[in-house]
């Protein structure tokens, strides 16, 4: 652990305890200020002068808000913000000096929320829009109460204690700014939510994530997959193996982090709702009658919980059995700010809004290629994965399933400590010549499945047109039948006609004993 990290988590466990008494604050404007001012601090501990970035981005940002049509607003400011963070990336190339590596997690979250709360107020601008054009009561019923728990309408000194809230301006997680605004009225924490025990609930894991990264970064360092010794005095199995414990090393990392980014939020008392309204991570309450119901019913008990700062899910991510479910896991808040503002915004074919998200998050991860070669293989990976889904999953038995899962997870996490090289390594040269070392292995077998899923959809397609196809040669329509069953009688007479055969036999009979009676 480097002098940085050291800063680093120094900082977020003074957050931590800051959070008792930031929450004794009763006054809203107390709040919005000492918030911003103890977060302004921490920005210029960790970036210095470099702390000009995020202010002239969010002063940028406020006049978007209020000169630009509410109509365009949240596409004007995601286009300003993404080009921004590109200059910031590359500003040392200009001639200007380098920011620190923290600053740019502080860049990342800032231009998140700030594009986000552009897409709240313009939201907020539609719906009022359609409530006013609509003549469906039912439908005037439905927009009224998500204004009642979704508007927006800040003012632009808002928009800079959003931006700049000490909550989460190292490192996440992105909430949004009713979620802000929410916090700041201090609903939840005057109804008696017990922020210390629930961050207790959520830290213990801390320290057990700390060791096994220190011990792996100790026995399993990345610098010993950049180095020449790995390729040269090490086997291609030994290299496909190692892949394994660093991307191992990082999951560490990352959760231990994230877990303490979400005790910064608990015990500010941001984001806690109802359990009733279902939070979800990033958004907030997503059953908003359960959150009217609880209004009628103040006498009765509330239980809330954190859902909506919750970041990552540790177990969901190592042990879900496929990579779409186990990046849901991940990064739950930015998972949702990327699902909200870029996936169904785009209304194009499934496969192609999947890519562009990916590209998205790479392109807000960095500008290494490292994050392209990593992200933009997860919409081939989800294409796989979907069709083995289809083609194998859903005709097995149960006990068939519980065994393609677990197949299915070993191959997920393969890939993604495969995918984690590119992330970790960063630069095109490493990661190619390390990927060229074990014969791109995982892109391999990813076409090798792929092709057995076409292979297999083409037999069962051919297999079908054939069904379809002796169906119609084998079908006989009713004059066909009619003519069979008019053949059918001919060729078999009935009992009808051999009772009139036999009536008929026995009439001649008598009249030929009559005509011999008459001759005698």
């Amino acid at each position: 652990m480097n002098a940085d990290d050291i800063v680093y988590l120094s900082l977020l466990l003074a957050s931590i305890a800051f959070g008792q008494l930031y929450r004794q604050l009763k006054c809203q404007e107390a709040r919005k200020w000492v918030g911003t001012i103890v977060g302004l601090g921490l920005i210029v501990i960790v970036s210095g002068i470099h702390i000009l970035h995020p202010l002239f981005l969010t002063g940028t940002n406020i006049l978007i808000l209020f000169c630009t049509k509410k109509s365009v607003c949240h596409f004007v400011s995601f286009g300003w913000s993404f080009m921004y963070l590109l200059f910031f990336r590359v500003c040392h190339y200009m001639g200007l000096e380098m920011p620190p590596a923290h600053t740019n997690a502080v860049q990342m979250m800032i231009t998140l929320k700030l594009v986000g709360i552009c897409f709240e107020v313009h939201d907020t601008w539609k719906k009022r829009g359609q409530l006013k054009k609509s003549e469906s009561e039912e439908d005037k019923k439905n927009l009224v109460i998500q204004l009642k728990y979704e508007e927006v309408d800040p003012s632009p000194m808002d928009v800079f204690h959003y931006a700049f809230n000490y909550v989460g301006v190292l490192t996440g997680p992105y909430y949004k700014y009713r979620v802000y605004s929410d916090m700041l009225k201090g609903t939840a924490i005057d109804g008696g939510v017990d922020c210390f025990k629930s961050m207790l609930q959520r830290i213990w894991v801390v320290p057990l994530y700390a060791v096994a990264f220190l011990l792996t970064a100790h026995y399993f360092p990345l610098s010993f997959a950049e180095g020449k010794e790995i390729f040269r005095d090490y086997s291609f199995m030994y290299r496909v193996w190692y892949m394994t414990p660093v991307f191992f090393n990082f999951r560490m990392r990352i959760y231990s982090g994230f877990v303490l980014s979400e005790c910064v939020c608990i015990m500010a008392g941001l984001g806690a709702y109802p359990v009733s309204s279902e939070p979800k991570p990033g958004r907030g309450p997503s059953k908003y009658e359960a959150l009217e119901s609880s209004d009628e019913k103040e006498t009765v008990p509330k239980e809330y919980n954190f859902e909506t700062v919750h970041n990552i899910d540790e177990f969901g991510a190592d042990f879900t059995p496929t990579v779409r479910a186990g990046m849901r896991c991940w990064n739950m808040t930015v998972q949702y700010w990327l699902a909200t503002n870029v996936y169904k915004r785009v209304t194009m074919a499934r496969p192609i809004k999947e890519a562009l998200t990916m590209f998205t998050s790479a392109y807000w991860h960095g500008v290494h290629s490292g994050y392209y070669l990593s992200m933009l293989t997860v919409p081939f990976i989800l294409a796989v994965e979907d069709y083995f889904d289809k083609l194998v999953r859903r005709k097995l038995g149960e006990t068939g399933q519980y065994m393609y899962d677990w197949f299915a997870w070993f191959v997920k996490m393969q890939n993604f400590a495969y995918m984690g090289m590119a992330f970790l390594l960063l630069r095109v040269d490493t990661t190619l010549h390390y990927w060229h070392s074990i014969g791109y292995i995982y892109h391999g077998l990813l076409v090798f499945m792929h092709g057995i899923a076409q292979y297999v959809n083409l037999i069962f397609s051919k297999a079908q047109q054939k069904l379809k196809k002796s169906a119609v040669t084998a079908h006989v329509d009713d004059y066909t039948k009619v003519r069979f069953l008019k053949t059918k009688d001919e060729g078999k007479p009935s009992k009808e006609s051999d009772n009139h055969k036999s009536v008929t036999a026995s009439t001649k009979t008598n009249g030929d004993v009559v005509e011999d009676k008459k001759t005698q």
